[in-house]
């Protein structure tokens, strides 16, 4: 919409200028050459000067004209400047809700040893910092080198500045990918669901990425549910 403008100003712009360059110069032309018949009086400066007071009444007009429009392409681009600013404060504004939503580190239990473990039980910490509270609470770890995705915990309400920690047993126990990492230091990456005070569904990742998504969610569905418990 904005080039459309723009085009149409700088349009409009030329056409006003050489309008009124073209007849300037077809007034000086005329009344240089303008001869008159034989048998009448040569028209007087009075003449002409009534005359092209009638045209650049016309030249006026359309100078009006073009100063409205011009007025008009600057108010349409203030106003869209003003939508895209109250747009982008507005998105800034909804990301404070998940930005406001912390986790701890995961950390896992179980038993063997590095290339042959198996995870058992599970900790980790979630944080609402924000002035409103959280609900449908679904924190997902997906192991390493696209090893299983355990759903951690369902937390029906996270209240405004509240800290929820869980244990939760994972049952049966979940292999650990061969690869040089151990317990209790696995770097799973840690998804986290949830639904703000405006009914919007958010995802965040222990990586910092955000993104809006939906309910049910997505990301719970490739997840294994355990059959452990939860201990807050």
């Amino acid at each position: 919409m904005t080039k459309l403008l723009d085009w149409i100003g700088r349009r409009l712009a030329l056409w006003i200028v050489g309008s009124t360059l073209l007849t300037i110069a077809s007034m000086w032309f005329i009344s240089a050459a303008y001869r008159a018949p034989d048998g009448e009086e040569q028209p007087k400066v009075t003449d002409w000067m009534q005359a092209w007071g009638s045209i650049f009444g016309v030249v006026a007009g359309l100078g009006a004209a073009g100063a409205a429009a011009a007025l008009f392409v600057h108010e349409q681009r203030r106003s869209e400047k003003a939508e895209r600013q109250l747009a982008e404060e507005r998105a800034d504004a909804a990301l404070s809700v998940p930005r406001s939503v912390t986790l701890t580190p995961a950390g896992f239990g179980g038993h063997g040893h590095v290339g042959n473990q198996f995870i058992s039980n599970a900790a980790i910490g979630i944080y609402n910092h924000g002035e409103n509270a959280i609900r449908d609470v679904v924190i997902i770890a997906a192991l390493p080198d696209d090893g299983p995705q355990i759903l951690l915990a369902t937390i029906p309400f996270i209240g405004p500045r509240q800290e929820h920690r869980i244990r939760e047993d994972v049952r049966p126990p979940v292999a650990v990918p061969p690869g040089p990492w151990q317990l209790p230091t696995i770097p799973a990456t840690i998804t986290v669901c949830f639904v703000d005070h405006t009914n919007q569904a958010w995802q965040k990742t222990s990586n910092g990425e955000i993104s809006r998504t939906t309910v049910p969610y997505p990301a719970v569905e490739a997840a294994r549910p355990s059959d452990g418990t939860t201990t807050p």
